[in-house]
């Protein structure tokens, strides 16, 4: 399959209802997933999409920039969304007056119907004032739960956690 322009990807895109990819506000699921790229395509077989280069993906207001990224429909609804690079980076607001949690690391894995992110490789999540770093982070969206790894003993993983004022 050829690679062809983003500009006629997004417009397939919107037309086939791809639009469900993150637990950001609750009305961001009903948003267009908007996707920049050098390069990229959507394989209606085995409903893929893949983009290469400078890659955005927006959708209301969560946002991942990467080198690369694929993602996977199951039942016309989003399955996983897998992004590569340097240094990728990701963020959305959960809630309505809640802060922004942004994200980055060298590897992104996100399963939206088991609420999970997973960032890997110079792994970093914060939001606020709150930071976790390690080798792999898993994050439920939905219960604000995080784990993190290291992948060898010598590593350490690292939170800090700032006390909230009553």
């Amino acid at each position: 399959m050829k690679p062809f322009k983003m500009k006629t990807l997004s417009s397939l895109l919107v037309a086939f209802g791809l639009c469900t990819m993150a637990h950001a506000l609750p009305e961001d699921s009903a948003e267009p997933i908007k996707i920049t790229s050098d390069t990229g395509g959507y394989d209606h077989q085995i409903n893929e999409g893949f983009y290469d280069g400078n890659v955005v993906m927006v959708q209301g207001t969560l946002e991942i920039h990467a080198d690369h990224a694929q993602f996977k429909m199951v039942n016309d609804e989003l399955e996983e969304v897998i992004a590569k690079g340097n240094l990728i980076k990701i963020k959305y607001l959960p809630e309505a007056n809640k802060p922004w949690v942004f994200g980055e690391g060298e590897r992104l894995e996100y399963y939206p119907k088991k609420n999970l992110l997973v960032l890997s490789q110079r792994a970093k999540l914060t939001q606020e004032d709150d930071v976790v770093e390690a080798n792999r982070i898993e994050y439920d969206t939905v219960n604000k739960k995080v784990r993190a790894l290291s992948d060898k003993k010598s590593d350490r993983v690292f939170f800090e956690i700032k006390p909230k004022g009553k």
